[in-house]
Protein backbone atom coordinates (compact mmCIF):
# COMPACT_ATOMS: atom_id res chain seq x y z
CA UNK A 1 0.00 0.00 0.00
CA UNK A 2 2.65 2.55 1.04
CA UNK A 3 6.28 2.88 0.04
CA UNK A 4 8.30 5.38 2.05
CA UNK A 5 11.30 7.10 0.46
CA UNK A 6 13.75 9.02 2.61
CA UNK A 7 14.68 12.25 0.84
CA UNK A 8 17.29 13.42 3.35
CA UNK A 9 20.43 11.49 4.23
CA UNK A 10 21.00 13.23 7.60
CA UNK A 11 19.70 10.97 10.36
CA UNK A 12 20.42 13.58 13.04
CA UNK A 13 17.63 16.03 12.17
CA UNK A 14 15.35 16.59 15.13
CA UNK A 15 12.07 16.80 13.23
CA UNK A 16 10.44 14.57 10.63
CA UNK A 17 8.13 15.61 7.82
CA UNK A 18 6.11 13.34 5.59
CA UNK A 19 4.91 14.18 2.07
CA UNK A 20 1.59 12.52 1.18
CA UNK A 21 0.80 12.61 -2.54
CA UNK A 22 -2.41 12.75 -4.48
CA UNK A 23 -3.83 9.93 -6.53
CA UNK A 24 -2.00 10.92 -9.71
CA UNK A 25 0.21 13.61 -8.22
CA UNK A 26 3.41 12.09 -6.86
CA UNK A 27 6.00 13.54 -4.51
CA UNK A 28 8.09 14.32 -7.62
CA UNK A 29 5.47 16.81 -8.82
CA UNK A 30 6.20 20.48 -8.10
CA UNK A 31 4.08 21.20 -5.02
CA UNK A 32 5.49 18.29 -3.05
CA UNK A 33 8.96 18.19 -4.59
CA UNK A 34 9.75 21.83 -3.75
CA UNK A 35 8.10 21.54 -0.34
CA UNK A 36 10.32 18.54 0.43
CA UNK A 37 13.44 20.34 -0.75
CA UNK A 38 12.52 23.39 1.31
CA UNK A 39 12.03 21.26 4.44
CA UNK A 40 15.29 19.36 3.86
CA UNK A 41 17.21 22.62 3.55
CA UNK A 42 15.59 23.79 6.80
CA UNK A 43 16.99 20.71 8.57
CA UNK A 44 14.02 18.35 8.58
CA UNK A 45 14.14 14.60 7.96
CA UNK A 46 11.86 14.32 4.94
CA UNK A 47 10.07 11.19 3.78
CA UNK A 48 7.99 10.95 0.62
CA UNK A 49 5.20 8.45 0.32
CA UNK A 50 4.33 6.59 -2.86
CA UNK A 51 0.97 4.84 -2.99
CA UNK A 52 0.86 1.39 -4.53
CA UNK A 53 -2.95 1.17 -4.61
CA UNK A 54 -4.35 4.69 -4.68
CA UNK A 55 -7.41 3.66 -6.68
CA UNK A 56 -9.34 2.87 -3.51
CA UNK A 57 -13.13 3.09 -3.73
CA UNK A 58 -13.35 4.49 -0.19
CA UNK A 59 -10.78 7.29 0.09
CA UNK A 60 -11.41 7.82 3.82
CA UNK A 61 -10.66 4.14 4.56
CA UNK A 62 -7.66 4.35 2.23
CA UNK A 63 -6.40 7.40 4.17
CA UNK A 64 -6.71 5.56 7.50
CA UNK A 65 -4.85 2.51 6.18
CA UNK A 66 -2.16 4.64 4.56
CA UNK A 67 -1.67 6.67 7.77
CA UNK A 68 -1.30 3.42 9.74
CA UNK A 69 1.29 2.19 7.23
CA UNK A 70 3.23 5.47 7.31
CA UNK A 71 3.36 5.63 11.10
CA UNK A 72 4.37 1.96 11.29
CA UNK A 73 7.20 2.51 8.79
CA UNK A 74 8.34 5.63 10.66
CA UNK A 75 7.93 3.84 13.99
CA UNK A 76 5.88 6.78 15.22
CA UNK A 77 4.13 9.88 14.00
CA UNK A 78 5.84 12.61 12.01
CA UNK A 79 6.24 16.17 13.27
CA UNK A 80 4.70 17.63 10.11
CA UNK A 81 2.50 16.44 7.26
CA UNK A 82 2.48 18.04 3.81
CA UNK A 83 -0.39 16.47 1.88
CA UNK A 84 -1.83 16.95 -1.59
CA UNK A 85 -5.39 16.01 -2.61
CA UNK A 86 -5.87 12.29 -1.76
CA UNK A 87 -3.21 12.69 0.94
CA UNK A 88 -5.49 15.15 2.75
CA UNK A 89 -7.54 12.17 3.94
CA UNK A 90 -4.82 11.93 6.62
CA UNK A 91 -6.06 15.24 8.06
CA UNK A 92 -8.46 13.70 10.60
CA UNK A 93 -5.71 11.52 12.06
CA UNK A 94 -2.95 14.13 11.98
CA UNK A 95 -5.16 16.83 13.47
CA UNK A 96 -6.45 14.50 16.20
CA UNK A 97 -2.83 13.65 17.05
CA UNK A 98 -1.84 17.32 17.22
CA UNK A 99 0.48 17.09 14.21
CA UNK A 100 0.75 20.31 12.16
CA UNK A 101 -0.02 20.08 8.47
CA UNK A 102 0.13 21.80 5.14
CA UNK A 103 -2.96 20.73 3.21
CA UNK A 104 -2.60 21.38 -0.52
CA UNK A 105 -5.82 21.29 -2.57
CA UNK A 106 -7.73 19.43 0.15
CA UNK A 107 -10.73 17.38 -0.86
CA UNK A 108 -13.17 19.35 1.30
CA UNK A 109 -16.14 18.12 -0.70
CA UNK A 110 -15.69 14.97 1.42
CA UNK A 111 -17.17 15.44 4.89
CA UNK A 112 -14.32 13.71 6.72
CA UNK A 113 -11.73 16.12 5.28
CA UNK A 114 -13.93 19.20 5.78
CA UNK A 115 -14.73 18.26 9.38
CA UNK A 116 -11.06 17.68 10.19
CA UNK A 117 -9.96 20.98 8.67
CA UNK A 118 -12.75 22.77 10.53
CA UNK A 119 -11.17 21.46 13.73
CA UNK A 120 -7.64 22.49 12.66
CA UNK A 121 -5.62 24.94 14.72
CA UNK A 122 -3.35 27.73 13.54
CA UNK A 123 -0.57 25.11 13.20
CA UNK A 124 -2.17 24.17 9.87
CA UNK A 125 -2.06 25.79 6.46
CA UNK A 126 -4.67 25.10 3.80
CA UNK A 127 -3.86 26.07 0.21
CA UNK A 128 -6.38 25.80 -2.62
CA UNK A 129 -7.16 27.25 -6.00
CA UNK A 130 -10.38 29.14 -6.57
CA UNK A 131 -10.92 27.30 -9.89
CA UNK A 132 -10.50 23.87 -8.26
CA UNK A 133 -13.77 21.92 -8.44
CA UNK A 134 -12.80 20.12 -5.21
CA UNK A 135 -12.46 23.41 -3.30
CA UNK A 136 -15.30 24.93 -1.32
CA UNK A 137 -14.12 27.53 1.19
CA UNK A 138 -17.52 27.55 2.88
CA UNK A 139 -16.96 23.94 3.99
CA UNK A 140 -14.19 25.04 6.39
CA UNK A 141 -15.40 28.47 7.51
CA UNK A 142 -14.98 27.47 11.16
CA UNK A 143 -11.29 26.64 10.92
CA UNK A 144 -8.49 28.36 12.80
CA UNK A 145 -6.04 27.10 10.16
CA UNK A 146 -4.44 29.65 7.89
CA UNK A 147 -6.16 29.53 4.51
CA UNK A 148 -4.52 30.71 1.30
CA UNK A 149 -6.53 30.79 -1.90
CA UNK A 150 -4.81 31.09 -5.27
CA UNK A 151 -7.02 33.07 -7.63
CA UNK A 152 -8.00 31.20 -10.80
CA UNK A 153 -5.81 28.18 -9.95
CA UNK A 154 -6.95 24.62 -10.62
CA UNK A 155 -6.41 21.41 -8.61
CA UNK A 156 -2.67 21.47 -9.37
CA UNK A 157 -2.51 25.14 -8.32
CA UNK A 158 -1.85 26.07 -11.93
CA UNK A 159 -3.56 28.84 -13.82
CA UNK A 160 -4.74 27.18 -17.03
CA UNK A 161 -3.22 28.62 -20.19
CA UNK A 162 -0.73 30.86 -18.41
CA UNK A 163 2.53 29.26 -17.34
CA UNK A 164 4.01 32.56 -16.16
CA UNK A 165 1.07 33.24 -13.85
CA UNK A 166 1.22 29.62 -12.68
CA UNK A 167 4.93 29.94 -11.90
CA UNK A 168 4.38 33.18 -10.01
CA UNK A 169 1.44 31.70 -8.09
CA UNK A 170 3.43 28.66 -7.07
CA UNK A 171 6.35 30.81 -5.93
CA UNK A 172 3.90 32.63 -3.67
CA UNK A 173 2.58 29.30 -2.38
CA UNK A 174 6.10 28.06 -1.55
CA UNK A 175 6.93 31.32 0.24
CA UNK A 176 3.73 30.91 2.26
CA UNK A 177 4.60 27.30 3.13
CA UNK A 178 8.16 28.28 4.14
CA UNK A 179 6.88 31.07 6.39
CA UNK A 180 4.25 28.81 7.93
CA UNK A 181 6.71 26.01 8.69
CA UNK A 182 9.31 28.44 10.07
CA UNK A 183 6.69 29.78 12.50
CA UNK A 184 5.78 26.35 13.89
CA UNK A 185 6.83 25.75 17.49
CA UNK A 186 9.93 23.60 17.93
CA UNK A 187 9.01 20.21 19.34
Amino acid sequence: MVVLHRLTPDADAARTAVLLPGRGYTAQAPLLHWSGLMLAEAGWNVYAVAWTDAAADDPAAFGRRAWADVTALLEGVPDLVVAKSLGTFAAPLAIAAGIPGVWLTPLVHHDVVAQALNAASEDHLVVAGTADAAWRRDRIDGTRAHVAEVADADHSLLIPGDWRASYAAQQTVFARIAAHVAALPQS
